[in-house]
């Protein structure tokens, strides 16, 4: 980094205090916006609109659906160095009967509380306060710096999606998914699937002239226990944590005095890069064939839940460990911290898998610490927040570059 450059970077990490990141992040988390409010990310873009369009920043919201806009902003460059995105989301899970008051946050011995505070409006908070910082500091960025604050990311991922459609393109691009300051360039892919069991219905007082889908449902899941879940847990991957599934749901049958003739069971499968969706498949059918052959009567029919994804499959996320971004974010954290950077891998899905293969976009996952992401009790560690701040802002100056 040359010496302006290292100027600018600590012009840029003076130019923000500590206080007013967490005064943001707390105003963002005030603002209900998850599946349940009625305008869901509404009130919170138009927010985060209002915060940048009085910081100068060149900002704008752009409908995704109804009530539903992304917020886009920018630090224009002025040459010709790479573009940088800044990706993260405004929606959040709902409160989920939470042991703290969800929107009414506070900072206690270093911790940020309430929904969203980690997953993950601090996050957001600290790279919309990256573009502050860095106009604060007249940073002349050579390359353009783009915050893209999405909607819908907890469920199909509408948000992201637009963004991969209509833009902006950048060169590469950072989610800021709570990962305790550790680098993650890649994450398993994600599928949603559900299993219909289909029976026969009978009187409970004469259950042998029906076929029970719950019993057939109960052998599948045997199966899987049994046979495909030890199979996945001895799979490796070069890139990621090894694939999972797991039995999240189970619906079934109308009442006690009946022969249930239809069931659901709804699974959670994370898939590694050396797998394909076909692979994936193709498991689930081959233990219908063996419970088929112990039971000429088994019925059962796979199904991917539509819930989970609007147009894109949500595909496992790599990016060398050897590209300029990951590369730079090391440097940007040992830098900051004062420490070596840790680059492991993402243990959930992140939007970040849409940018690097649909957009052709490499995009890594990087942001704060905490606790609690889709718990009762949710927290961000509020040093994080002003570390992943300056780190995003180190980067920015790194791969951008200035004058």
């Amino acid at each position: 980094m040359a010496t302006r450059q290292v100027d600018r970077f600590e012009r840029a990490r003076k130019a923000v205090r500590k206080s007013e990141l967490e005064k943001l992040v707390r105003d963002l988390v005030r603002i209900p916006s998850h599946p349940e409010v009625p305008t869901q990310e509404k009130e919170v873009a138009q927010f985060l609109n209002e915060f940048l369009t009085d910081e100068g920043i060149d900002i704008r919201l752009r409908p995704v659906e109804k009530n539903r806009p992304n917020v886009v902003a920018s630090l224009k460059g002025w040459g010709r160095g790479k573009s940088l995105m800044l990706n993260g989301h405004l929606d959040t899970v709902p409160v989920f009967d939470m042991d703290i008051p969800p929107f009414t946050p506070k900072v206690e011995k270093g911790r940020l509380y309430g929904r969203g505070a980690l997953d993950m409006k601090g996050g957001l908070g600290a790279m919309a306060l990256t573009l502050v910082a860095l106009d604060r500091a007249r940073a002349k960025l050579q390359g353009d710096l783009y915050l893209t604050a999405v909607v819908g990311e907890e469920r199909s991922s509408d948000g992201t999606e637009d963004i991969v459609l209509r833009g902006p393109k950048a060169d590469m691009a950072i989610v800021g998914e709570p990962t305790g300051l550790e680098i993650q360039p890649s994450h398993r892919g994600l599928e949603w699937l559900d299993v219909h069991f289909y029976g026969k219905a009978a009187h409970g007082g004469q259950a042998e002239k029906g076929i029970n889908a719950i019993s057939m449902a109960s052998k599948f899941i045997r199966k899987v226990e049994e046979e495909l879940l030890p199979r996945l847990s001895e799979r490796r991957s070069r890139h990621t944590l090894p694939p999972t599934l797991n039995l999240g749901v189970i619906q079934g049958g109308q009442q006690p005095s009946s022969v249930a003739d239809h069931c659901v069971v709804k699974m959670d499968r994370r898939w590694i890069p050396e797998e394909s969706l076909q692979k994936v498949f193709q498991e689930i059918h081959q233990l219908f064939d063996e419970l088929k052959r112990e039971d000429p009567r088994f019925k059962a029919e796979l199904r991917r839940d539509p819930s989970s994804m609007r147009t894109m499959t949500h595909v496992p996320n790599v990016v060398s460990r050897g590209h300029p971004l990951v590369k730079s974010l090391e440097l940007s954290v040992k830098t900051v911290t004062g420490r070596p950077a840790k680059v492991t891998s993402f243990w959930g899905w992140t939007d970040a898998a849409l940018l690097t293969h649909f957009a052709k976009t490499p995009t890594v996952v990087f942001g704060p610490g905490g606790a609690g992401a889709h718990a009762r009790t949710e927290y961000v560690n509020t040093d994080d927040l002003v570390s992943c701040m300056q780190v995003y802002a180190r980067t920015a100056l790194d791969l951008c570059g200035s004058e």
